[in-house]
């Protein structure tokens, strides 16, 4: 089933007093970018979030939002963090190294950082966790959810898009060789009406003329464009990720378009070749948003 990359998930949970919420949103992104903000300072349950996370999401940008509240007010240990600390330190010595202010940093004026203190309460670390990954599982849920649904008005969009071309295509195919022989005619009046005064070989005029319309067949390309066509329709009924695939065919369709436009210089086929341009243009800006 395709996915969108644009969504959004909440989640809520509460284990033994300490209640969390989640918020996820996604958008647009050609790789996993995965940015948390969260009330905890840790690197393992930061690491164990993104774990997650990838486990279920391969594209997008997604911003994680967790909000804790605690009734558990057993505090068992204060912790220093000490990285947060020296950064506090640092920027304030740069401050009064700018400004030129004769004062110190002391004690007093550090501890109005109270973010500077971790205060882990009794039982609380495995709590809190379990709490945090209830409430993150139920916001992938939601996320996931409305990732498919979202991606499923994509896909639906680009295969009535791919059904137009293919119709479109139809039509050129149907026209290319009335086109080829009005193209041979006026090739064959032009190369007459500049050979007036030359004596031309019939036989030879007529192979050159052969070869000339031959250059502006556009059969094979034709063929390769129904293949594509059908190669993305097929994708489009994988379980895992196409956004790559869809747009390596977008891609490839619009080599096979330009080369049939640049062949054709028929009035009816290049009013065919903007229409399709039009529609791969839009089957395009939908499969960016494809996971």
């Amino acid at each position: 089933m395709a996915k969108s990359m644009t969504g959004f998930g909440m989640g809520e949970s509460n284990v033994n007093g300490i209640a969390s919420k989640v918020e996820i949103k996604s958008v647009n992104n050609r790789y996993c970018d995965i940015k948390v903000r969260m009330p905890v300072q840790s690197l393992d349950v930061l690491q164990k979030i993104e774990n997650i996370i990838q486990h279920r999401i391969n594209r997008g940008s997604i911003n994680v939002l967790i909000k804790v509240d605690s009734c558990n007010d057993n505090i068992s240990n204060i912790k220093l963090n000490e990285e947060l600390l020296n950064s506090y330190i640092q920027s304030l010595n740069r401050l009064i190294e700018i400004t030129q202010i004769e004062e110190k940093i002391n004690l007093e004026s550090l501890l109005r950082y109270k973010e500077i203190f971790e205060f882990v309460k009794e039982d609380e670390s495995e709590d809190l966790w379990k709490s945090i990954k209830v409430s993150l599982e139920n916001a992938l849920d939601g996320l996931v959810k409305s990732r498919e649904e979202e991606g499923n008005k994509l896909i639906e969009d680009i295969l009535k898009r791919v059904d137009k071309m293919k119709i479109i295509v139809g039509q050129i195919e149907v026209n290319k060789d009335q086109c080829l022989k009005e193209y041979q005619e006026k090739l064959k009046q032009k190369i007459e009406q500049i050979g007036q005064d030359v004596s031309l070989d019939q036989g030879r005029l007529e192979m050159e003329i052969s070869i000339l319309a031959q250059k502006s067949d556009v059969s094979e390309e034709i063929t390769r464009l129904k293949t594509h066509f059908n190669q993305l329709k097929r994708i489009t009924k994988n379980v895992s990720p196409i956004g790559r695939k869809i747009e390596f065919y977008t891609q490839e369709i619009g080599r096979e378009i330009n080369t049939i436009g640049a062949k054709s210089n028929h009035e009816s086929i290049s009013s065919k070749i903007i229409r399709l341009k039009d529609e791969l243009e839009k089957i395009k800006e939908q499969s960016r948003n494809i996971e």
